[in-house]
C-alpha cells in the first residue's frame, strides 16, 4: 500500500502517479483541495470520483471554488463525479452499523489513537488535527 502526504509532498501530481503506478481508479475525495487536483490528474479512463466533503473550501461560502479545473480530463476519462451525502442512506444506517460493530468484534479494523490528556490540551490537540500532525483519531483524555 501506498500513500501521499499533501502536507509534504513536492509534486503532488509526481507522487500520486508514483503511489498509484496503473493510475486511479475511485478517488473518495473530502478535501477538494490540491489532492483532488492531483488524483485528477492521474484519473484512468472510466474512473470515478465520489465527492464526500469540501473541507479546503471551509472558509471560501462567499468565494470562487480553488484549484485546477478537470473538465476536460473528466470528459476524456469518461469519469464519473458524484456527490456522496450520508443522510441519503439514513435506511441503511441499522444494518450498517450492526455490520460494522460485527467486523470491529472479528478484529477486522485496525484503529489507532492519538491520547492527550487533560482539559488545557484540547486547543493543542485541536490544532495537532487540522495540521495533520495527528496519527489516526485525535482524542483528548479528561
Amino acid at each position: 500500500r501506498e500513500c501521499v502526504n499533501h502536507r509534504t509532498s513536492a509534486d503532488l501530481v509526481a507522487d500520486v502517479a508514483a503511489a498509484c503506478p496503473n493510475g486511479v481508479d475511485l478517488f473518495i475525495d473530502n478535501t477538494a483541495g490540491s489532492i483532488h487536483d492531483a488524483a485528477m490528474l492521474n484519473l484512468n479512463t472510466f474512473g470515478r470520483v465520489v465527492v464526500v466533503g469540501t473541507v479546503a473550501l471551509a472558509d471560501r461560502f462567499d468565494q470562487p471554488d480553488i484549484g485546477l479545473r478537470h473538465l476536460r480530463k473528466t470528459l476524456i476519462a469518461r469519469a464519473r463525479i458524484e456527490g456522496f451525502l450520508l443522510d441519503d442512506h439514513e435506511s441503511e444506517f441499522e444494518t450498517a452499523k450492526a455490520d460494522l460493530l460485527s467486523w470491529f468484534k472479528q478484529g477486522l479494523f485496525e484503529t489507532r489513537e492519538d491520547v492527550i490528556e487533560g482539559i488545557e490540551a484540547v486547543p493543542y490537540a485541536f490544532v495537532r488535527m487540522m495540521n495533520g500532525e495527528n496519527f489516526g483519531k485525535q482524542l483528548v483524555k479528561l
